[in-house]
């Protein structure tokens, strides 16, 4: 039935003989490349990343300036103003996405970014200057070193490697307050999806408790 004129034709004979040992050679070849896609996949999603995020604030222009950059490559960047709604995250100059208040009270978290996501290193940098009250910057330096040296001792009792460091630049005779805030933080992509679909789970519920 394959080869029904094999007996008039005897190259058939020997196609016949040899396609199963190609076939076999290609499943085999299939085989391995099964194995090591699966293997890269899981490599991928165990590897790595390194984000560092770089924000800051300047009283004066009313506006934070951010940055995210993956591995030494920018991802985006931009800055976030306060608005009537809530606020504008400007991505571009022609693309910005609003964030009510509404959403951001009240909001219940079933999964912490301090857990999920290893935090290396905080750099905070406040500078701070008051003509009409000095005190004023000078408290604030004072405190702000008290909750650092807190945080830090905190992050170290649970066992969190979190190099932690807050300076404070006081000026005189000059109205200043700005803040500007560096961090470095590891995680990888399996990380990333089991956030995403704890977020999924989280909208789901809430829609059929609605």
């Amino acid at each position: 039935g394959l080869c029904p004129k094999m007996k008039y034709h005897p190259l058939c004979g020997w196609i016949f003989i040899l396609l199963p040992h190609n076939f076999k050679r290609f499943a085999d070849i299939i085989i391995v490349l099964i194995v090591f896609i699966v293997f890269g996949l899981f490599l991928l999603l165990i590897c790595p990343f390194f984000l560092k995020f770089r924000a800051f604030y300047d009283k004066n222009l009313k506006r934070v300036f951010f940055a995210v950059n993956l591995d030494g490559f920018p991802i985006f960047g931009g800055y976030i103003e306060r608005i009537t709604e809530g606020f504008a995250i400007h991505l571009s100059a022609a693309k910005a996405v609003i964030v009510p208040y509404a959403s951001l009270l009240g909001m219940p978290s079933n999964f912490s970014l301090r857990k999920d996501y290893f935090i290396r290193k905080v750099h905070i940098l406040t500078e701070a200057g008051s003509e009409q009250a000095p005190q004023f910057p000078f408290m604030y330096a004072v405190a702000a070193n008290i909750v650092s040296k807190i945080y830090g001792t905190t992050r170290e009792t649970l066992g969190v490697p979190t190099a932690f460091k807050n300076d404070v630049l006081l000026y005189e005779n000059e109205n200043v307050f700005k803040i500007s805030v560096a961090a470095d933080v590891v995680f990888n992509l399996l990380t990333v999806f089991i956030t995403l679909s704890k977020l999924l789970l989280r909208k789901i519920e809430n829609g059929l408790r609605k």
